[in-house]
């Protein structure tokens, strides 16, 4: 007979498999009406890095571009507008 601790391992996996399936329904109850939830999520961060961009990235709002892309490079991010964006691939 195999042994019986199996089976144990397998009724775990199946409860983590219940859990994530509801946890994945409570999602789409919560935005299920907004079909383009994320789709509209990323229209607005875009329109926001453009906006940031117009602007030399200067301003409040724009703060968190500008260290992102300083962490980034590892170069202050007006030195590399200055100079122009270069693009790495062929």
């Amino acid at each position: 007979m195999k042994e019986p601790h199996h089976h144990r391992t397998v009724g775990y996996s199946m409860i983590a498999v219940a859990a994530s399936l509801a946890v994945i329904g409570l999602l789409q109850l919560a935005i299920g009406e907004d079909v383009l939830y994320a789709d509209d999520m990323q229209r607005k961060k875009t329109h926001e890095w453009e906006e940031c961009k117009k602007t030399n990235f200067v301003g409040e709002e724009c703060e968190k571009f500008v260290e992102r892309l300083e962490i980034d490079s590892g170069t202050p991010i007006f030195a590399r507008i200055e100079g122009g964006i270069k693009s790495s691939s062929p």
